[in-house]
């Protein structure tokens, strides 16, 4: 069960890559290739047939990575104990996902302060996920 719960844990890390990579096609989308000159316009195509791909899931990679960093918690917790990095990373994953559930189902408003502070979360996890996979025994509680 306990490599079950890593293989959740780099699945959710895969899954929550995945949907941060929206964020990426569109702001290269728009500082890059929209400027693309007309003889370019093949390389825009192809980009945005990617793009396409990359935004339409974005919303199940987020429950991917949800779901299985749920599991992946509680796997660990019952065979290692407490990962104060990974109760962290957790909350603040589940506060993006939260919030994700919000502005699709409840707000719809996609220029609202929801979507920053969804953005702004999404990129301090990046780093709590760095941290909790190099230092998550040092922060273990049994």
């Amino acid at each position: 069960m306990i490599e079950f719960g890593k293989f959740l844990g780099w699945v959710a890390v895969v899954g929550y890559s995945i949907a941060l990579l929206g964020f990426f096609c569109k702001y290269i989308n728009k500082k890059y290739i929209n400027k693309l000159p007309k003889e370019k316009k093949q390389i825009a195509v192809n980009y945005r047939f990617v793009m396409k791909y990359v935004l339409k899931y974005h919303k199940i990679a987020g429950i991917i990575a949800s779901i299985s960093i749920a599991v992946h918690f509680y796997l660990m917790y019952n065979n290692y104990g407490l990962s104060l990095s990974g109760l962290t990373s957790a909350i603040v994953m589940w506060t993006v996902f939260g919030l994700g559930i919000y502005g699709y189902a409840i707000n719809k408003n996609l220029r609202g302060s929801w979507v920053k502070f969804h953005r702004m979360l999404a990129f301090i996890l990046v780093l709590l996920i760095i941290f909790h996979v190099l230092f998550k025994r040092a922060f273990l509680l049994y």
